[in-house]
């Protein structure tokens, strides 16, 4: 299934997506917002993709789409779902658009509100949440802009090379259910 609209396409991961994984994962300057503290082998990435490939999210609890820009139908980013509560209908969302030549085209908006649209009407989710750092100004943007509210706040709830660091959690609940 590819979600689609004029900007990006959201599609699953294949096993050509194992280079742009490799590098992305192992990319020190996000480790920090995915919680990364060990680079990735392209033999794990691999196995990752081949294992995803074969279940769904209610038993993984979990799922990923690249990200591709439909202009040059190249993979730019990520989505994730993730800590799927299939009781409750909710589910922890996360995005990163790794090619900074596409930053600020919309290519977030775009694929947020293909996943959105995607899981409430789909899936039928009840909510979605992101986890945001307090100090991350673009994704905070990003969430407000797409509906999400702040609900909660984590004081120094991770510590960075700068220090502790606030997290807060924004939450978007689905007006079909």
């Amino acid at each position: 299934m590819l979600l689609k609209n004029d900007i990006v396409t959201l599609r699953p991961l294949e096993p050509t997506d194992v280079d742009n994984l490799y590098k992305w994962e192992n990319d020190p300057a996000i480790w920090e917002v995915s919680y990364t503290t060990l680079p990735y082998s392209k033999y794990a990435l691999t196995n990752y993709i081949s294992d995803s490939a074969q279940r769904d999210i209610y038993e993984m609890r979990q799922f990923r789409f690249v990200i591709e820009q439909n202009e040059t139908h190249t993979a730019v980013g990520l989505v994730d779902v993730f800590d799927f509560e299939p009781f409750d209908m909710r589910a922890a969302v996360g995005i990163s658009v790794n090619e900074p030549s596409v930053r600020g085209k919309k290519i977030a908006t775009n694929a947020m509100n293909l996943l959105i649209d995607y899981c409430f009407n789909y899936l039928h989710f009840h909510q979605l949440y992101a986890r945001v750092f307090s100090d991350n100004a673009a994704s905070i943007a990003l969430f407000k802009s797409l509906g999400f509210v702040e609900c909660g706040l984590f004081k120094q709830w991770h510590l960075s090379a700068d220090g502790w660091k606030d997290e807060a959690v924004y939450q978007l609940i689905s007006k079909n259910i």
